[in-house]
């Protein structure tokens, strides 16, 4: 299936956009409801498909120069130099936390998060949940590589 490392890490760039829109979405499906005005086009004024299109186009490149020049160097270094997948998962969780952080405030001005009482918090647990989802999910394909691997030896 997955013969070799470029194909994993094209497999894993597929994984990581759809786990970041995810999150993005559920992010604002919670803390963006808060929002009652006219002024914030989120999900429930501007509708959801005009939005994730507005995503996709507004933050794709963004998301592929990150994952291209950012991520991959990470994940080849962790599985390099790291042991242990629970140590790997834990700094994946730490590293989208942050990133989520980030995303929060990009999306949402202060004027929102003070007048509305949008939560930080929030988006860092999301984006730690899909670190936890994104590294368990390189876990399982690289274990697949191996297995499928060490069937062509024999």
């Amino acid at each position: 299936m997955l013969v070799n490392a470029v194909q994993r890490y094209m497999v894993l760039g597929l994984i990581f956009i759809g786990i970041f829109f995810t999150a993005l979405i559920v992010l604002e499906r919670i803390e963006g409801y808060h929002i009652t005005t006219t002024e914030y086009y989120g999900l429930r004024n501007l509708g959801g498909l005009i939005y994730i299109l507005s995503f996709i186009l507004g933050f794709g490149h963004y998301l592929l120069a990150f994952y291209i020049v950012i991520l991959i160097p990470i994940s080849w270094l962790l599985r390099k130099y790291v042991c242990f997948p629970m140590m790997r998962t834990f700094i994946y969780m730490i590293g989208f936390g942050w990133g989520g952080l980030w995303v929060f405030d990009l999306m949402y001005h202060p004027y929102f998060v003070n007048g509305y009482h949008l939560n930080r918090m929030t988006s860092i647990w999301i984006y730690a949940i899909a670190g936890l989802v994104y590294a368990i999910m390189e876990n399982k394909i690289w274990r697949r590589g191996q297995i499928q691997n060490e069937q062509k030896a024999t």
